[in-house]
């Protein structure tokens, strides 16, 4: 196992290369130019991966996510398709440390995982830089009763271009020691945002499945998300209910789905001090 996930560590990091080659390429001119992308509403967090920005200094965030355990198909009018099923909420604090720094606390109540983090937002893209990239690393922490290695490091280099008003790409190569099934896992969640009339973003991420593991299931999520004064509200459609950075690599969600999957759900993200 140790071996295969070297050989996938290494074939990861090609293909990260190649999408970052082609991120960089075409850097905007001084007439394209665009304000950096922090100044969107994609906010800390697309929809259950990190993106590169941080609290600003001093600021406040607080974060409320919820996912319905009923998938959509398996309910029905008498279950309102999944609104009637119980739900893992995830609720989370993150301050600002200084205007590149934060520290963040997630609770997910799925086996009680806590999430500690710090990130560091190393560039910002600007006209001279063309991308915004991140270091983000901490421990999820499982205080469940019999959770199998419960305490799981994990490192992210959060990367994203902006290529529009409204239009943004974003990678997160990560590793985290232990998933459900798996040992020093390794994956990179994708991200993209669609503008749509009124401000509105319609937010897409993807983490693949892990191919270190037979079973592994790729998981998805699509949300659409508005800025309100200083909330950022985003209803979310997909197929996982993993919150943290262990639930989320391995494909291994112990709550169980399935590709075919739809859930109902939500984030709701509020910034104080703005």
């Amino acid at each position: 196992m140790e071996t295969s996930v070297t050989k996938r560590t290494i074939v990861g990091g090609a293909a990260l290369a190649a999408l970052l080659l082609i991120l960089l390429s075409g850097p905007l001119s001084a007439q394209e130019a665009v304000p950096p992308a922090v100044h969107e509403p994609i906010g800390t967090r697309l929809i259950s991966i990190a993106t590169p920005y941080t609290v600003k200094r001093r600021n406040l965030e607080v974060l409320f996510m919820h996912r319905f355990r009923q998938s959509v198909q398996d309910g029905d009018s008498h279950t309102l398709w999944g609104l009637d099923s119980g739900a893992d909420v995830g609720i989370g604090l993150a301050w600002g440390l200084t205007s590149r720094a934060d520290v963040s606390l997630l609770r997910s109540s799925f086996q009680e995982d806590f999430e500690l983090a710090g990130k560091f937002l190393t560039f910002e893209q600007s006209e001279s830089v063309p991308l915004s990239v991140a270091v983000r690393a901490g421990v999820d922490r499982l205080r469940r009763p019999g959770a199998v290695d419960p305490t799981r490091p994990f490192a992210q280099v959060v990367v994203s271009r902006r290529l529009a008003h409204g239009f943004n790409v974003l990678l997160a190569p990560s590793w985290v020691r232990d998933t459900e099934r798996l040992h020093n896992a390794f994956n990179v969640p994708v991200g993209l945002t669609l503008l749509l009339p009124g401000d509105h973003l319609v937010e897409i991420e993807v983490i693949p499945k892990n191919r270190d593991l037979d079973g592994s299931v790729t998981a998805w999520h699509v949300a659409f998300s508005k800025e309100l004064g200083g909330h950022i509200f985003k209803l979310v459609l997909g197929n996982s209910r993993a919150l943290t950075v262990d639930q989320i690599l391995g494909g291994d969600f112990a709550g169980g789905f399935e590709s075919r999957d739809v859930r109902l759900g939500f984030n709701l993200i509020r910034n104080f001090g703005r």
